[in-house]
């Protein structure tokens, strides 16, 4: 279809927004992670938040500055753990990091990345579950952006 673009192309189009890296976490630290100041929810994490119907207890993504993914190791003891992870950390340039952060940077919780990077985040989870709830976001956004285009036309 005319103007459309598939999942599949953005998926490889933002595929190096950040280095990901999974890591290991007791499940009891998995909230207290999510609403740390030093973090920004992606993917399955912030999915619900932004009206995705799109859920995976025990499993989280976030954004975190490299300046400070160290700190965050430290403090959550976070355990490097490629195949047995239930946290991926995407760990973005830091000129990339004003993209990310919102209004709330300054509060003492963490917040969500926009709705874009959360479909990014989704489709990289290679499921067919997030990709469809990615798909959904995705013609939510270009819903919004052709109405508001057709409202400033009036």
């Amino acid at each position: 279809m005319h103007g459309e673009v598939p999942a599949s192309r953005i998926q490889k189009l933002l595929a190096s927004r950040a280095d990901v890296r999974r890591y290991r976490v007791h499940r009891g630290l998995l909230a207290a992670l999510l609403e740390d100041a030093d973090v920004v929810r992606a993917g399955a994490s912030a999915a619900p938040r932004v009206g995705a119907d799109y859920v995976a207890p025990g499993r989280a993504e976030i954004y975190v500055h490299p300046e400070r993914i160290g700190k965050l190791e430290a403090a959550f003891g976070l355990v490097l753990d490629a195949q047995r992870g239930n946290l991926v950390v995407r760990v973005p340039p830091a000129s990339a990091w004003p993209f990310l952060a919102s209004d709330s940077q300054d509060s003492d919780e963490g917040h969500d990345a926009p709705a874009s990077v959360v479909a990014a985040d989704l489709l990289d989870a290679h499921e067919d579950r997030a990709k469809v709830a990615a798909e959904g976001i995705l013609e939510s956004l270009l819903a919004s952006s052709v109405l508001g285009r057709r409202l400033d036309s009036e």
